[in-house]
């Protein structure tokens, strides 16, 4: 028989649980960050070539999306701390086989592993919200969540990269630390959360999700890379076809792994569409200003980071005071609005930054930018959490991660393959405007790729082209993404609107978690 969570949680639950989940969740966030840093070393020292060095900078993002449903199943079979403690010795063990690589093939193997531990850490953090929120609040302990998370991930990649500086090796010893140190806090601070599921569920339509998620997503990836490559869209067609298969397997076996019928839900379609202007305006506007900024205002990596710390210190101050606001009465609806609304205004001011020579000019983008997507991803929690059945939780709740991901690497291949292509034909008119032959201007191409790779600059006539023709890609895709996010967010919020009509708020409580 269900318990009340609120009434038998001890006071260090209370007191610590939300915060150390926090912490838990940022250890996953931070983990690819660290990575990345330390991929250049990392490809040096063991000889990778270019297969290998994408490959390594994937494997991670690709096992977490792979895997995570299973492993929220697995949770919800064998008890959600249990879960954490076991996903945590993996992410160990993954971070040092990484650590202690001797050839790229062995570095690979534990991205792959800690992909599977740390996604299935922060798929078990997350659920565990439902457990530690006192009755009422649980949009302000998903900002609790979210705050302390963004705020802990910020500390542990400054820890990697500094780590990293010393040796490339080094930087993979900082996971394993928190990981053994929170494996202890776990046991201490979480309550028991017992098995909700003992019945077998479907594999093969598990089985399914892994291929299909691996392949569409490495297909989407490629896109950066070519848009024309007959590969890059088999393998992306075949993902989808595989994703496809698999939903469609879970209407017709007598154990699903996954309720599909969600789908039809407006509340559960509501959260996607806020999780996609979270992930996707998250993705294309890091990654985006980060390399104009290099490649355009010539910043350092350092000055980079200095530059986004106002961007990420208004992404935490605004979970913290958006979730006070939707725990004082403010709906789903106009949190989702909002979201949609302050995006669109961040990007469009992005947009009109483009041919400004200072970063200052970019920050008052960033801070809408952060504030729309930060107040996108409460709805995008409290929804997934709410619409999350009983026997399916683990799953369902797992998903927010899945669907994070896809729109994750969706926004960074997209945002590339539009401001990649505007800037070639840009640099390409203008240059044939010129009068330049076809082949000085393919030389001229040549050139900027080299400046992209190495900062080898090209002559001053070729570089100032090709900046211009990057300002007009990058302002082009801001506006692109000013409208698409403007759009989803209107979107959510007429389904949340369509949701309370046809099944009013307080009549559909969220599910009882036993504890």
């Amino acid at each position: 028989m269900s318990t009340s969570p609120s009434s038998v949680l001890s006071s260090r639950a209370r007191r610590w649980g939300l915060p150390l989940l926090g912490v838990l969740a940022a250890i996953q966030g931070a983990a690819p960050n660290v990575a990345a840093t330390a991929l250049v070393g990392a490809s040096r020292g063991l000889d990778m070539v270019a297969g290998d060095q994408a490959l390594a900078a994937s494997m991670q993002t690709l096992a977490i999306a792979a895997s995570v449903i299973s492993t929220g199943l697995l949770a919800d079979r064998i008890g959600r701390r249990r879960m954490l403690v076991w996903a945590l010795a993996l992410a160990t063990v993954g971070q040092l086989v990484v650590g202690f690589a001797p050839v790229p093939a062995v570095y690979i193997a534990g991205q792959g592993l800690s992909g599977v531990g740390l996604g299935a850490v922060y798929a078990a953090a997350f659920a565990y919200i439902q457990v530690l929120a006192a009755p009422g609040r649980l949009p302000a302990a998903v900002a609790t969540f979210a705050a302390v998370s963004g705020a802990s991930s910020v500390a542990i990649t400054f820890g990697g990269g500094m780590l990293a500086g010393v040796d490339w090796r080094t930087a993979f010893l900082l996971v394993p630390l928190l990981s053994v140190v929170s494996i202890f806090a776990v046991l201490a601070v979480l309550p028991v959360v017992p098995p909700s599921v003992s019945e077998p569920r479907d594999v093969v339509g598990q089985v399914l999700l892994v291929l299909g998620m691996v392949t569409f997503l490495y297909g989407v990836s490629q896109f950066a890379t070519s848009l024309t490559s007959p590969l890059t869209w088999a393998l992306t067609a075949a993902g989808i076809a595989v994703l496809a298969l698999a939903a469609w397997t879970q209407t017709r076996v007598r154990h699903p792994f996954f309720p599909v019928s969600l789908f039809r839900r407006p509340s559960f379609l509501a959260a996607l569409c806020a999780g996609f202007v979270f992930n996707f305006g998250v993705a294309a506007s890091f990654l985006q200003l980060t390399n104009l900024w290099q490649y355009v205002l010539g910043l350092a990596p350092a000055e980079v980071a200095l530059w986004q710390l106002p961007i990420t210190v208004t992404s935490i101050a605004g979970a913290v005071l958006l979730g006070r606001l939707m725990t004082r009465g403010m709906s789903t609806r106009t949190s989702l609005l909002l979201g949609g609304v302050l995006s669109a205004a961040g990007f469009l001011a992005g947009a009109l930054a483009r041919n400004v020579d200072s970063p200052v000019a970019f920050v008052p983008a960033g801070v809408l930018i952060a504030l729309g997507v930060t107040a996108s991803a409460l709805p995008y929690g409290t929804l997934i959490l709410s619409e999350a059945p009983a026997e399916f939780y683990g799953p369902v709740t797992s998903s927010r991660t899945t669907f994070g991901q896809l729109f994750y690497s969706l926004g960074t291949a997209l945002s590339t393959v539009v401001v990649t292509q505007v800037t070639i034909g840009g640099i390409v008119s203008r240059l044939r405007a010129t009068g330049m032959s076809d082949s000085d201007i393919t030389a001229s191409l040549n050139a900027v790729g080299t400046y992209a790779k190495d900062a080898t600059r090209p002559s001053e006539d070729v570089f100032a082209v090709a900046v211009a023709a990057y300002r007009d890609g990058f302002g082009l895709l801001m506006v692109g993404l000013a409208v698409l996010c403007l759009g989803v967010g209107v979107l959510g919020a007429w389904l949340v609107s369509r949701a309370g009509r046809s099944a009013p708020a307080a009549a559909a409580p969220a599910p009882e978690v036993p504890v």
